[in-house]
């Protein structure tokens, strides 16, 4: 487990909902502008995580957010993606944010500077944990068959969009599966049956458990994982 917070659950975004009727659950960039994907086919009243995870990604693909995690000034933004630039602007104090949605000439949902930090923290320390992992066991990124995303948020996430935040290590695509509520279909499958019952002590006798936290690397990685990846 690594402590991510509760930006994946939008808890902490300025616009954050959970995944519900007029969430935004996508994300993505064209070229007339921004193109979203809303639950229930609705006007959008706030974001969930991963439309949290598309639109920082979609943003620092477009060179709108630098590998820093920082929106880019107006006159950056005018040159690299015109048809965007608009929807960058600097609050009365000083806040940076990027419009997703308005009404009339007022922006109702958006994302904030601060938001992207959140983000940025949640997923370095997750991409901290995996990577001290693979370290522990001599391993690289490419040694990895598959990552299993598990549970709601992992059944919504888009696998490139993941990828392209270092939330997870950089595979192709195909090898980041949408696993589902594997807790529950593991509880039902160990109260039905006793040879999984005794699968599952079986398996932890093979299992290690490593402290991320009490390694003295830990604090150094975390920072470097703090960059969006180039």
């Amino acid at each position: 487990a690594a402590p991510a917070g509760p930006a994946f659950e939008a808890a902490s975004i300025a616009c954050g909902m959970r995944a519900a009727d007029g969430a935004i659950e996508v994300v993505q960039v064209t070229d007339e502008g921004i193109k979203l994907g809303v639950i229930g086919d609705t006007t959008p009243v706030g974001i969930c995580g991963s439309g949290l995870v598309d639109a920082v990604y979609v943003l620092h693909k477009a060179k709108l957010i630098d590998d820093s995690g920082r929106f880019v000034t107006d006159e950056v933004a005018l040159e690299i993606a015109p048809h965007l630039a608009s929807r960058l602007l600097t609050r009365e104090a000083g806040d940076r944010i990027f419009v997703l949605h308005w009404d009339g000439e007022e922006p109702t949902v958006y994302l904030s500077q601060r938001d992207v930090r959140e983000l940025q923290f949640a997923k370095a320390s997750i991409a901290t944990g995996w990577r001290l992992l693979l370290e522990e066991v001599g391993l690289v990124d490419d040694d990895v068959q598959q990552v299993l995303l598990a549970g709601s948020f992992g059944s919504y996430l888009s696998p490139a969009s993941a990828i392209g935040i270092g939330l997870v290590p950089k595979l192709p695509v195909m090898r980041i599966v949408s696993a589902g509520n594997v807790a529950g279909e593991g509880a039902k499958m160990v109260l039905l049956s006793s040879t999984e019952r005794s699968g599952a002590t079986t398996l932890l006798d093979e299992v290690d458990y490593v402290e991320l936290s009490d390694r003295p690397d830990f604090n150094d990685k975390f920072f470097l994982e703090l960059a969006l990846p180039s």
